[in-house]
């Protein structure tokens, strides 16, 4: 028996359907991603969906943009503070904590090469802006506290990959973890990174 669908009448639609499109992607993999599914998804007509989005490309574009936004913010949100001891801390915390709250956004970022990011000989560098942002911070901050230029790479690199790692972590379906993901990002910081 097939099931109606019914129209949208409350909500923002496009945001529904960005969210709905992030996680068929994360399921099923971009070779079975197609509007209708994400339609289907919403419980809106493929019609409703053409509305917002001419195809699936434009569709799969704003999902890229609409997570790198969200993750960008939350990164720059917590930049106040004055202290860039504090703001590498608080960047960390964030970068991790965004993808606890978020998880189908890990995978959708990273299980494609839609970023760049680029570990050279004496530096690391990409275009992908929420590194960037974070690689800015950890910088400013070796700088502050004296590690050698020559060091800053791994050093930079090991912090990072602190972050990351939790933030995968806590979207690994297998690894359970019922504390505080700013808290245990804090301590392995402040206890292993000596920030």
């Amino acid at each position: 028996m097939k099931t109606e669908e019914k129209p949208y009448h409350h909500g923002n639609l496009s945001y529904e359907l960005i969210e709905a499109g992030i996680a068929l992607i994360n399921e099923e993999g971009n070779s079975n991603f197609t509007l209708r599914k994400v339609a289907k998804r919403v419980g809106v007509s493929p019609t409703a969906c053409y509305n917002h989005f001419e195809n699936k490309d434009a569709l799969l574009g704003a999902m890229k943009r609409h997570v790198n936004n969200r993750f960008v913010q939350a990164l720059k949100a917590v930049t106040e503070d004055e202290a860039i001891e504090c703001k590498t801390m608080s960047i960390g915390k964030a970068y991790v904590n965004f993808f606890a709250q978020n998880p189908n956004y890990f995978q959708f970022i990273y299980d494609n090469d839609d970023y760049h990011i680029d570990v050279l000989e004496d530096e690391i560098d990409g275009d992908y802006e929420p590194f960037r942002i974070f690689k800015k911070y950890a910088i400013d901050y070796l700088d502050k506290v004296g590690i050698h230029k020559v060091d800053q790479r791994n050093t930079m690199l090991l912090m990072w990959s602190a972050v990351h790692g939790l933030a995968a972590m806590s979207n690994m379906r297998g690894f359970h973890f019922e504390g505080d993901w700013e808290a245990l990002t804090e301590t392995i910081l402040m206890n292993y990174l000596k920030i």
